[in-house]
């Protein structure tokens, strides 16, 4: 192969003068003989003779063609770099407490429920005498109404729901009074369709528990046991409004008929703004968070028909940590609370550079605990993303035995780019 590498070289420096091709190619072949045999040298002669055929053509002609201009390589734009946040990116400042305990998150959505008290208000106590608002929260208005002959109140909460599983709202002992099975007593639920104030599809469910052992004689089922009576409305704008009762005795000491429950349900004033119904299903948050911890194990058994408009949720476990996750329309900055407070920081997960902050905070019990298992503490940290659309918060806690380190900077940063998926927003 060197002698025929030396024979090209001359054969190529004599092309622009146009040398004896027949003698450099016949040195080449005899070279290649002598070496490899004859039949790899015929080989050899032959592509080095159309290689320089090739050549000469080429300068040949250069005499009449012009000069050929190489199309210009398209600039291909390079892919942005992916964010990477680390313990080795983040920048910590300080946020001052103030009384509470855990993140005060901000609900952009609180003024529109509020206003669910009217209606309640004019369904259900027309003559203002009765009824004691409590507060509104993601599940809807809570409010309360003594009951005659009891000294206990009956407890009601107004709200909407909307039905993203394929399920049956209106199937009221399934899903609109699930809960936990009582561990004692007899309990009993019924329900059965009747026609709403406009002629919409409703439905009336009664659940009743009678008592148990523990809760006194039998003779005392008025003041005994525990109740629940709901009412939902299949109203026009695709929505199921409700309205749920729930307090000691049996469904009959309900105070509120049918009708007004329905009315109250069905009242068009029950609304909220469109930001509240681009949040993200319960179902679909799981998703997200199997995405990033495949052994997480949410606690709900099976789809709920009744997600609440404006506030998405799933908690589970995580191994030994309890892992929960919320979404919501986004609103202001949270503020930290002081009770139990470990460490409440703006963290920058970027860098000083990058403006992308995720509120973190710590809390738990400093004092080793006497039980659940015996010398040991609890230990949570929450995080908060108040992005483009919507406000994330990730919970994650665990108790901490003695002798055992708190939760890993590596866990926060997993749990911080759980907060700022996209799929989220």
């Amino acid at each position: 192969m060197s002698g025929l590498h030396e024979a090209f070289d001359a054969i190529v420096a004599d092309v622009p003068v146009y040398g004896d091709l027949d003698r450099a190619i016949q040195e080449a072949e005899r070279d290649r003989r002598h070496r490899h045999g004859a039949v790899v040298g015929l080989a050899a002669a032959a592509a080095v003779l159309a290689v320089v055929a090739g050549i000469v053509a080429a300068s040949r002609d250069t005499d009449t063609a012009p000069p050929v201009t190489p199309s210009p390589t398209p600039v291909t734009p390079s892919p942005a770099p992916a964010k990477s946040q680390s313990p080795e990116t983040w920048v910590d400042t300080a946020v001052a407490p103030r009384d509470g305990y855990g993140w005060d998150v901000p609900d952009p959505l609180e003024g529109a429920r509020d206003a669910w008290s009217a209606v309640a208000a004019d369904h259900l106590d027309p003559t203002g005498a009765h009824l004691k608002v409590f507060e509104s929260s993601a599940f809807g208005a809570t409010f309360e109404r003594p009951v005659e002959g009891s000294i206990y109140p009956a407890y009601a909460r107004v709200g909407l729901i909307v039905d993203r599983s394929g399920l049956d709202p209106l199937d009221g002992c399934r899903y609109l009074l699930e809960g936990p099975t009582p561990s004692n007593g007899t309990e009993s639920c019924n329900d059965e369709r009747f026609t709403g104030p406009h002629g919409e599809r409703a439905r009336i469910a009664r659940y009743g528990r009678r008592c148990g052992a523990f809760d006194g004689p039998a003779s005392a089922y008025v003041t005994c046991g525990d109740y629940k009576v709901a009412v939902a409305v299949e109203r026009p704008d695709g929505l199921v409004g409700y309205v749920v009762v729930d307090g000691r005795g049996m469904p009959d000491v309900n105070p509120f008929s049918p009708a007004s429950l329905a009315a109250a349900a069905a009242d068009p004033r029950l609304t909220l703004p469109e930001t509240a119904f681009a949040v993200p299903s319960d179902q679909a948050v799981v998703a997200v968070v199997e995405g990033h911890f495949p052994r997480y194990r949410s606690d709900r058994r099976a789809p709920s028909a009744t997600g609440h408009p404006g506030y998405a949720q799933t908690w589970g476990r995580l191994g030994r940590v309890v892992l929960s996750v919320q979404v919501s329309p986004a609103g202001e900055a949270p503020a930290c609370g002081r009770s139990s407070l470990v460490d409440c920081v703006e963290r920058r997960v970027y860098g000083a550079d990058d403006p992308t902050t995720v509120f973190v905070g710590a809390w738990g019990d400093e004092d080793w605990a006497d039980c659940c298992p015996r010398n040991s503490r609890a230990d949570s940290r929450v995080f908060v993303y108040v992005g483009s659309r919507h406000t994330v918060v990730v919970t994650e806690s665990r108790v901490v035995k003695e002798g055992e380190a708190r939760l890993s900077a590596e866990l926060d940063q997993r749990l911080i780019d759980l907060a700022l998926d996209p799929r989220l927003q």
